[in-house]
């Protein structure tokens, strides 16, 4: 009984995500520095269910199809919502967005393509994990958006100051570099399977 519940719980973690999301756009629409703060905390503990439930999944093999199709989904909503929302805020002092806009089409442009990879996939009945370079990017993504969500703060670094927007923008940078790797072995992946298993897919 409790392993059964066990099995559940990355499936209620990835769910906790997905509401959370609503409430840290609300706070990023016009924060003052206080909402920023608790828009971060929002973020983090989002962030650390992707975590929880990708070690609970593994440690329990809790691991489903659903799973396998939410969990990639709600990163992606997390992490563009993120975005979205930096983009909109301006610096103080030179009045120039949190992150590039050109960053954040390059996210938004590689998830929209891999989702209709899947989407392409699944109509095959071919279930594709988040595979561990995926991961990666997540991970880098989720720790560069926290950076530039605390944008003005410094921090000293073998003597050497330096603020958060900059080093969230170079966790972001590496986090597209996987992105753009990721997406062409998945899209070789993809492709190929559709070669090999063709369907013919009718319009309802």
């Amino acid at each position: 009984m409790a392993r059964t519940i066990i099995k559940k719980v990355p499936n209620w973690l990835t769910l906790l995500r997905l509401f959370l999301i609503p409430f840290f756009v609300v706070l990023m629409i016009d924060p003052t520095k206080s909402m920023v703060y608790v828009a971060t905390a929002i973020f983090g503990v989002a962030a650390l269910t992707d975590l929880i439930d990708g070690m609970i999944a593994r440690r329990y093999g809790a691991v489903s199809d659903l799973g396998k199709l939410l969990d990639p989904l709600a990163d992606k909503i997390l992490v563009m919502a993120a975005l979205v929302m930096l983009v909109a805020q301006r610096s103080d002092l030179s009045g120039e967005p949190w992150v590039p806009g050109w960053m954040v089409v390059v996210v938004l442009a590689r998830e929209i393509w891999v989702t209709g990879l899947r989407g392409m996939a699944a109509a095959r009945g071919i279930v594709v994990a988040a595979s561990d370079r995926g991961k990666v990017k997540s991970l880098l993504q989720m720790v560069g958006i926290v950076f530039l969500l605390l944008h003005d703060l410094e921090f000293l670094i073998f003597k050497v100051a330096f603020t958060a927007k900059g080093i969230g923008l170079n966790f972001l940078l590496v986090s597209l570099l996987f992105s753009v790797w990721g997406a062409v072995e998945y899209t070789t992946l993809v492709l190929s399977e559709a070669k090999e298993n063709p369907v013919t897919l009718t319009k309802p």
